[in-house]
């Protein structure tokens, strides 16, 4: 029995809308809502009718929020150019997914800190009262 190779296409597509979509947030969409956007990945189905688009927002929490709903009001536009730029059969369906990534990064970040402080302070203590107790 064969084992199923991993298709490379969808990867590649994947990869090219990536491209396309950073590039036409930069230069197409002149609009004020759009804060500083960071495509961070695409995820293409393998028979490349669906792209999942992933994205970041630098700024504040209303920031990232009017660039939400910037980016899906634009989707279909966004998706047309696309579709002018990369020579496919089928456009795919874009959506746009706020990627929380890194937020989850920085708080597990700061998880760990909180326990290696409390470790740390533990330490201390024990330390003093061995000290105390001699």
């Amino acid at each position: 029995m064969v084992g199923k190779m991993p298709l490379k296409r969808p990867k590649r597509v994947a990869h090219l809308i990536q491209k396309e979509i950073s590039e036409i947030l930069q230069k197409q969409i002149k609009n004020t809502q759009l804060g500083f956007v960071t495509i961070t990945e695409v995820k293409v189905t393998d028979d490349l009718q669906h792209a999942k688009v992933y994205f970041t927002v630098y700024g504040s929490e209303q920031e990232r929020i009017s660039t939400e709903k910037l980016l899906k009001r634009k989707t279909s536009f966004v998706r047309y150019l696309v579709g002018q730029r990369i020579k496919l059969r089928y456009t795919p369906e874009i959506v746009f997914q706020y990627d929380e990534t890194i937020e989850r990064a920085t708080r597990i970040d700061e998880l760990i800190n909180k326990i290696h402080q409390e470790r740390n302070n533990a330490k201390e203590t024990q330390e003093r009262e061995k000290e105390d107790n001699q």
